[in-house]
């Protein structure tokens, strides 16, 4: 799962989830006051979302691989 920017990735595995930077520079150039509030809000918004498949993502690797097995 990537964010809009295409700045993040989301991956998961057995030892649980975890948000690594798709790109070094994560804004370009900002000139004044709301560049740069615009610029930083996208890349919120972009680790929102990330943290929302996270979270999604760790729920499934807890949940019981066959039904009627507990989940912890």
């Amino acid at each position: 799962m990537t964010g809009i920017l295409d700045k993040f990735h989301v991956e998961h595995g057995i030892h649980g989830a975890r948000v690594l930077s798709r790109a070094r520079q994560l804004t370009g150039f900002c000139e004044d006051d709301d560049e740069i509030d615009l610029a930083i809000q996208m890349l919120k918004d972009d680790l929102d979302a990330c943290a929302r498949e996270m979270k999604r993502l760790v729920r499934l690797n807890r949940a019981s691989v066959f039904e009627g097995w507990p989940a912890d």
